[in-house]
């Protein structure tokens, strides 16, 4: 954290460093808890293919019921594998995304790079509620662009609200 504090204060034209805004954590956490879960299957069905390979044919069970359960264990395996690639890089993407305010502006900050807004150079700023199963809304979800018609959009940070409110007073 102290990393990325140090190297948000480095950000010429935008001033002091106000606050940086994270992903919250449960989302993050189910990510990873999914991925764990995932890669425990994978070595489990990948461990029963290979007893089953291993094991002497079966003189009750037909050649083929074995052969069938081999191959759905390694599916299985290749399937919960894959799903545990995925879920690591979704995680990877979830904690490198953030919102780093300062005095004359915004940077948002996300697996791919950063992208800087200046005050008076974001030209639309639209704050979209996204709804749950009620009618009050359960996260926002926030564009700015700026005057050459750069877009950034962030959502499900820790305290999103507030950034949502201070930048529309910023913008406006």
């Amino acid at each position: 954290m102290t990393e990325n504090l140090s190297q948000a204060k480095e950000v010429p034209g935008l001033g002091n460093f106000r606050k940086s805004f994270f992903p919250r954590a449960a989302p993050g956490k189910a990510m990873l808890g999914v991925a764990i879960f995932s890669a425990f299957m994978a070595v489990v069905e990948f461990v029963s293919a290979l007893s089953k390979y291993f094991k002497p044919p079966s003189t009750v069970l037909s050649d083929s019921y074995r052969q069938d359960s081999i191959m759905i264990a390694a599916i299985l395996s290749l399937i919960f594998f894959l799903l545990t690639i995925i879920m690591c890089a979704l995680y990877y993407v979830h904690k490198k995304h953030r919102v780093d305010l300062f005095d004359g502006g915004v940077v948002i900050v996300t697996w791919r790079g950063s992208i800087t807004f200046d005050w008076e150079n974001i030209y639309d700023f639209e704050a979209m509620p996204i709804y749950g199963r009620s009618t009050r809304p359960i996260n926002w979800e926030y564009t700015l662009t700026r005057d050459d018609d750069v877009k950034a959009k962030f959502r499900g940070l820790e305290g999103l609200r507030t950034l949502g409110n201070y930048i529309e007073k910023k913008v406006s």
